[in-house]
């Protein structure tokens, strides 16, 4: 898998995706080689950010509540990578599309590379900036479930493709909000 080939997987069914149907990566690779180190990325970022925008935003959390809340981003994604492939899988099976968990996952693990990167917008010390970063890679994210639905689980219609995106894209915004909701509460409540 060429990790140069995200951007145009985000705007294309076919460049990128069609080198990943064709190698169908399993899934222990896909989570040592992308979802374990680009999902340290947030709970690096949740760090970095105790000592400087986040420590604007938050001026009473102390490091602790930050380390907590690093462990506990890192903890959830871990979380919400199989709970995503399986929302998928369900999707694609309601519409008769593929019912291997492998092609889930892989659009599971594939879709939250632009989220694992906004977080390094923390680097510009902008709280505006982030926000703007992460509505972007929320939407990159999305065009990546759409593609992935239409490239790997064999999901014909557009329309229901699509569908089957919408419905997968509207659980992971929802498990993205969880993920904040962890990391905000554990440096504001603790």
């Amino acid at each position: 898998m060429d990790v140069m080939q995200f951007p145009r997987m985000v705007v294309s069914s076919r460049d990128g995706w069609d080198l990943v149907a064709r190698e169908r990566p399993p899934m222990d690779w896909l989570f040592r080689r992308l979802v374990l180190p680009m999902s340290l990325l947030p709970p690096l970022m949740i760090l970095l950010a105790s000592g400087g925008v986040g420590a604007r935003v938050f001026p009473d959390a102390g490091f602790g509540n930050w380390l907590i809340a690093a462990v506990l981003f890192f903890v959830a994604e871990h979380f919400s990578v199989p709970i995503m492939a399986n929302s998928i899988r369900q999707a694609s099976m309601a519409k008769d599309g593929s019912s291997r968990l492998e092609d889930a996952y892989t659009v599971a693990a594939i879709a939250p590379v632009p989220l694992w990167l906004s977080s390094l917008a923390v680097v510009f010390g902008s709280a505006w900036f982030v926000v703007l970063v992460g509505l972007v890679a929320l939407g990159a994210s999305a065009m990546l479930i759409r593609h992935g639905v239409d490239r790997l689980l064999g999901i014909d219609e557009d329309v229901e493709a699509s569908e089957v995106a919408m419905q997968v894209t509207s659980f992971g915004v929802l498990t993205w909000l969880v993920l904040l909701v962890v990391a905000g509460g554990a440096v504001t409540l603790l």
